[in-house]
């Protein structure tokens, strides 16, 4: 008895994600930050009472950012998960698959390193410009302070690899381009799901000065989770961008390694040329090597793969709603106004 049960409830899971969980999640991964924001804050500040040490030193210190770091990836992770719990859904629907064809390893690892050559100097460029009409730029990013992304010494690099580098190309990789993406594509299609979760998580970063290169490299990796079948591409992809601006970083403080570039108007040249070569490969890459993963084969691949777990396909037609989510719209509106408070705060301040 107990065994057809656990075969009844193993078969009414979820194998798919919809524009509904797209929505929700990406609005808890909205309000997961704010959360963890004012918890440590309040850590914080029981610290600077405790120790009388200043706030700035707490929160600048490789400790203190070190755990929240972890503890901000730890609970995305947990959200996944939990969600995927509560709401019934198989872990499958994420398509993290690791068994891959060589090539998709391969073009992983290119594609990020293509992308980090192709796209820093045009977002270089782009905070040159945000300069210009006055807007205070960051040193380092908010959500990865600069005692992490600046590493001085080999056992902070170390540290950093495994905090900015690793924890993100997971956490961030499962809720944006495992639920969020494959949520989207039903109801928008593989180009359309592709610019919105990119959209979403450049909302996600909450930061002008971080919104064009998050949308650009969030539309690569939607793009190769879509044509290699498998979101550990783009955690490959994720991965080895963040891990290459750590190690040119480290480089750069340990000897007099350099990839910046003045800001003459040469610069600004080449800064959209290697953006529109950048985008050429991939179109290349998307033509000539991927070209037999056309949306109507992937389709039919998630299709067989719901087949699998004995009509699921049917119960994704049932349970399927006929409008575009409401929480689409919640999350949408939600990132942003919080988007332009905290612009607008930063501007005026």
């Amino acid at each position: 008895m107990e065994k057809q049960q656990l075969e009844a409830k193993t078969f009414s899971r979820r194998n798919f994600y919809n524009d509904d969980d797209s929505g929700k999640v990406f609005l808890f991964a909205l309000i997961l930050p704010i959360l963890l924001a004012i918890l440590f804050t309040l850590i914080s500040n029981l610290i600077v009472g405790v120790s009388g040490m200043e706030s700035e030193q707490v929160s600048s210190s490789l400790a203190y950012t070190t755990i929240l770091q972890v503890v901000s990836a730890v609970a995305s992770i947990g959200l996944f998960l939990v969600y995927n719990k509560v709401n019934n859904i198989s872990f499958s629907a994420v398509k993290l698959k690791f068994k891959m064809p060589y090539q998709n390893y391969i073009l992983a690892v290119l594609i990020g390193i293509i992308s980090l050559f192709g796209l820093q100097y045009f977002i270089g460029a782009v905070d040159d410009l945000l300069s210009l009409i006055g807007f205070p730029l960051e040193i380092s990013s908010p959500d990865m302070p600069e005692s992490l992304t600046n590493p001085k010494s080999l056992g902070v690099f170390f540290l950093s690899v495994f905090v900015t580098c690793l924890l993100p190309a997971i956490s961030e990789e499962l809720l944006f381009r495992g639920v969020i993406l494959q949520g989207l594509r039903k109801r928008f299609g593989d180009i359309g799901s592709i610019f919105l979760s990119a959209l979403m998580f450049a909302l996600m970063h909450q930061n002008l000065q971080q919104l064009v290169y998050p949308f650009l490299l969030g539309s690569i990796m939607a793009w190769i989770v879509l044509r290699s079948g498998s979101l550990f591409s783009s955690m490959l992809v994720h991965f080895i961008n963040n891990f290459l601006v750590i190690l040119f970083t480290y480089l750069s403080n340990v000897t007099s390694f350099s990839l910046e570039l003045a800001g003459e108007w040469w610069f600004y040249l080449l800064a959209l040329l290697l953006l529109g070569v950048t985008f050429a490969i991939i179109y290349l890459i998307d033509r000539f090597v991927y070209k037999h993963k056309s949306e109507e084969n992937l389709e039919s691949e998630s299709q067989d793969q719901k087949g699998e777990n004995g009509g699921a396909k049917k119960q994704s037609q049932d349970n399927s709603p006929q409008k575009t989510s409401k929480y689409i719209y919640i999350s949408l509106c939600v990132s942003i106004l919080l988007f332009l408070f905290v612009n607008i705060i930063n501007f005026v301040l």
